[in-house]
């Protein structure tokens, strides 16, 4: 098979990109063309590009209707949009030689429950969370934006992929899958990972105490640091000398004074503080999570009312606990697959979550349990086992 696979619009979901990129490779018989960024053409070479791919990039000042115009010249067996954001006018336009479009549903309600209340829903929690550096106006006229001109393209460019491709649908986790079904999706719907694990090797063994990971952008917007932070300094006396907290992101730039002093505060209660100031990916990612013990998710679960994470968009760290093989720490409310349930801890308050990291820094057995575990789920993420996933989808 040929298979084209384009993500032109977000750097972060380099993963997503990488897992479909070596799955397809993992049968040498397929030839597979990547059109993505600079910034993720960086990270997949440094993970190791397969023979039977390439990769065609969009810089910084080329267009990206030339791009898709000259894929158009190409036969494809499939394609592959992985995310599309503000770029709709262009695969609006899109025309592409295939006989199947997988389309990759990151915000469900974007795109099958797009009505006017979930635009009031989703405009109401943003006017409420404005912070200095952003005005009322903006916002309202990106969301006026957004109903008005993008919603109907979205509509219209669905409508196309349905009625001249044969059109499926790829989601991240089972509850995004209950969540279209709900919503009477008529079309074939695929899960498959935003990220694979590819044989990481584990270098936590020699950590001398308990390192938990936070990966993701360091903003108080998305998951709730100031409560994990105050929990953790009201509880310094028993924890500082036993765990180490490594923040995996950069703080935005709007949140670096709050964040900044938040972070501080902690250092001077006694623990050690790893974090970033540039944006982390590839190796070094890779580097930074393989020294991990734990990965925690301290997110806030409901963006607003209609977007839920779990159900109607999945967050990357259920997926960077597979690509590390590395147990994880999440909110109770958090819906994941029953197959994590062994590598999983949920805690219901950060009051719970300091009981939780209490019991495992005294009883070391429990940790490497919930390793081994994580090993055990990892390895079924491997692309050979994943392949039947996406030829099984036709």
């Amino acid at each position: 098979m040929i298979i084209g696979i384009f993500e032109v619009s977000e750097p972060n979901h380099y993963s997503a990109v990488n897992g479909l990129l070596k799955t397809y490779a993992s049968d040498p018989n397929n030839e597979i063309i990547v059109y993505t960024l600079p910034s993720i053409e960086k990270a997949l070479l440094e993970n190791g590009l397969p023979n039977n791919s390439k990769l065609v990039i969009l810089d910084e000042n080329q267009s990206l209707k030339k791009l898709l115009d000259d894929a158009e010249k190409i036969a494809f067996d499939r394609i592959h949009i992985c995310t599309i954001f503000d770029n709709y006018l262009e695969f609006g336009q899109f025309k592409p030689q295939t006989k199947d479009i997988y389309f990759h549903v990151h915000q469900i309600e974007e795109w099958y429950n797009d009505d006017f209340s979930r635009a009031i829903n989703t405009l109401i929690p943003s006017l409420k969370n404005k912070d200095q550096n952003r005005q009322y106006v903006r916002i309202i006229a990106r969301a006026v934006r957004d109903y008005l001109v993008y919603r109907p393209i979205r509509k219209k460019m669905l409508a196309n992929f349905d009625r001249n491709y044969n059109l499926k649908l790829i989601v991240h986790s089972e509850g995004q899958k209950e969540a279209l079904e709900e919503y009477s999706c008529k079309s074939p719907i695929t899960i498959f990972p935003f990220a694979i694990y590819e044989g990481m090797e584990d270098s936590s063994g020699d950590n001398k105490i308990l390192r938990i990971c936070i990966p993701g952008v360091i903003t108080q917007a998305k998951r709730d640091y100031l409560s994990l932070f105050e929990v953790l300094e009201k509880h310094a006396d028993a924890l500082k000398d036993r765990i180490d907290l490594y923040l995996l992101g950069y703080i935005t730039d709007r949140e670096k004074d709050e964040m900044s002093a938040a972070i501080q505060k902690l250092i001077d209660s006694g623990y050690q503080v790893l974090y970033h100031d540039t944006f982390v990916y590839g190796e070094e990612f890779d580097k930074a999570i393989a020294n991990c013990d734990l990965l925690l998710n301290n997110q806030f679960i409901s963006k607003n009312s209609t977007e839920v994470y779990g159900k109607t968009k999945e967050s990357g760290m259920i997926f960077n606990m597979l690509r590390a093989a590395k147990p994880g720490v999440l909110p109770r409310e958090y819906n994941v697959s029953q197959e994590f349930y062994d590598c999983t801890l949920f805690f219901d308050s950060y009051d719970t979550l300091v009981a939780l990291i209490q019991e495992i820094v005294d009883d070391p057995q429990r940790l490497e349990q919930l390793k081994n575990a994580a090993q055990k789920l990892s390895t079924s993420y491997l692309p050979n086992n994943l392949y039947s996933r996406l030829v099984t989808a036709e």
